[in-house]
């Protein structure tokens, strides 16, 4: 009679664990492709609020994949150095290094700023004159939303 209940119970057990597995597989996936579909369902709009022809969203879909291919290993090197930064607190650090680190990032993300701003002027010289007076107002909009994240 043990054996059954033992058995009963790690049936019950198994059972569980597999359907957690499962439910903690779908959030999973269901988060990451809601982010996506939210950044695709963000440009689409603000595309639509300026008011861009299929032709100009193309162009600027392009742009942007090009952009994020070129930033993404500045970025990747700022997280990087932030990340040696941060380490030095358990070594107790010389003050220099950790200033020296700081200034690197500070120039890196400076040179990013500059690129991204560089960017958006391209972007805007795609534009008819009505489509970069909305521009001019969604773009800072959209820069600073971003941030927030």
């Amino acid at each position: 009679m043990n054996q059954k209940k033992y058995k009963w119970l790690f049936f019950l057990l198994s059972i569980l664990l597999v359907s957690n597995i499962v439910l903690a597989i779908f959030l999973f996936m269901s988060n990451t492709s809601k982010d996506r579909l939210e950044s695709r369902n963000e440009s689409s709009a603000i595309y639509k609020e300026i008011g861009l022809s299929g032709q100009q969203i193309d162009t600027f879909k392009a742009s942007k994949e090009n952009f994020f291919k070129q930033m993404r290993p500045y970025w990747n090197e700022i997280k990087e150095l932030k990340d040696s930064m941060y380490k030095k607190l358990e070594a107790d650090s010389n003050d220099l290094i950790v200033k020296m680190l700081s200034l690197e990032i500070a120039q890196k993300t400076s040179m990013v700023d500059l690129k991204t701003y560089q960017h958006f002027v391209e972007l805007r010289t795609l534009c008819t004159p009505e489509q970069q007076v909305r521009f001019d107002t969604l773009i800072p909009k959209f820069v600073n939303r971003r941030n927030r994240r």
